[in-house]
This record gives C-alpha cells, sequence and structure tokens, in this order.
C-alpha cells in the first residue's frame, strides 16, 4: 500500500510519520496565529523561527531518540499522570518501530556530530518538547487522546529523515518535500484558528 505523487511513491509507514509531522504543524500555525490575536508578537516570532528551523532540522533525524524521550517526560510533568505517560510512551515506540522497517540501519558510534548536526538535534529536541506543551495546554487537561497524539508526533520525528532517504530522495528533495508539507500544515494550523477567531470572537482594533 502506498501513495504515489508524480515520481515520489510514499509507503503507509512514511505517510503516517509524515500526517503526524503535519498534525504537529498545524498545531504551531494555530498557536502563532493566538499569539498574533494576543499581540504577543516576542512569541509569534519565537514560533515561526521554530517551525522554520524544525523543516532543516527533523529531516536530518538527528537528537530524534532523545527529543522522544523529552517529549514524553513533557507528558508526565504536564499531567502528573503515570497512564497519560505510559500511553505516550507506546505509541511513540510504536510509530518508531513502524519507521524502523523502512531504513537502512548502520551502526556509527565512533561519528561525532558537527556543529551544524549538533544544532539540529538541539532544535529537533526543543521542538518536540514546544509541540507537546502546545497541545497540552491547548487542550486542557492533558487527556489519554491527546498524549497518545504527543508520543505519536515524537515517535514520527525521531526517523522520518532516514525513512525519506530509503525512498532514495536527496537530501536537498527531503527539504523541498518536507517543506511543502510543513508549510501547508502551519497554513492550514494559521488559518482554522483565524475562522475560529473571527466567528466566536470580536475583533478589537488599536
Amino acid at each position: 500500500m502506498a501513495l504515489k505523487l508524480g515520481k515520489i511513491e510514499i509507503g503507509y509507514r512514511l505517510l503516517i510519520s509524515m500526517v503526524a509531522i503535519a498534525i504537529a504543524y498545524g498545531f504551531l500555525g494555530s498557536e502563532l496565529c493566538k499569539s498574533m490575536w494576543a499581540n504577543n508578537y516576542l512569541n509569534s516570532f519565537l514560533l515561526l523561527a521554530l517551525s522554520v528551523a524544525g523543516t532543516f532540522a527533523i529531516p536530518q533525524s538527528l537528537g530524534g531518540l532523545l527529543a522522544a524521550i523529552a517529549s514524553v517526560a513533557t507528558v508526565y510533568w504536564q499531567s502528573s499522570n503515570l497512564t497519560y505517560t505510559i500511553a505516550s510512551a507506546i505509541a511513540c515506540l510504536v510509530i518508531y518501530w513502524l519507521g524502523f522497517q523502512d531504513i537502512r540501519y548502520e551502526s556509527a558510534p565512533d561519528k561525532k556530530l558537527s556543529k551544524i548536526e549538533i544544532m539540529a538535534t538541539v532544535i529537533t529536541i526543543a521542538f518536540t518538547v514546544a509541540i507537546a506543551l502546545i497541545i497540552s495546554q491547548t487542550h486542557p487537561p492533558l487527556n489519554l487522546l491527546t498524549s497518545v497524539a504527543i508520543g505519536a508526533i515524537a515517535g514520527a520525528i525521531t526517523l522520518v529523515g532516514k525513512q525519506l532517504i530509503y525512498i532514495d530522495l536527496s537530501q536537498k528533495e527531503i527539504w523541498r518535500l518536507f517543506g511543502i508539507v510543513s508549510a501547508s500544515s502551519f497554513a492550514i494550523g494559521v488559518v482554522i484558528r483565524a475562522i475560529i477567531y473571527a466567528t466566536t470572537k470580536p475583533l478589537i482594533l488599536y
């Protein structure tokens, strides 16, 4: 089972990962709209910067496991509920296991990360934790469904870059495809939140 986009054939495991990441960017876009509506321009700038940086960092699949651990820890921090934390961890492991079947794993224990790779790792961790916080605060209190969603997104982030390489795309093509998915999902999140505010809250002009 696969989705064909032009010459690119995306298997269902990669499709699941891309959908999870698209949902994450949708939440980011929604949060940006909320910040702009509240005139919180600093937070808006940080969200926009994080979304752009994530587009370049996440496809490199660096720091994904650390990001997943941090995401699950964030669920426990926000809920103090062991059941939700375990559910998030299981969802993360399931998505990771599905993604792992797509990659050609090559162990490189002696490889040292470059400064750019270290930066990509930090950005990936920050992105994943930010998404966990945004989802938990968008639908308070944290429940089982949102905990699973956070775990699934974290699991998708861990290996999506390697999954994309597996379908024989160059790094430039990977960034292009990932950029299209992330930018469109981000825009959809902004538009949906803007429509909600426009139809339910009065517009205040200063």
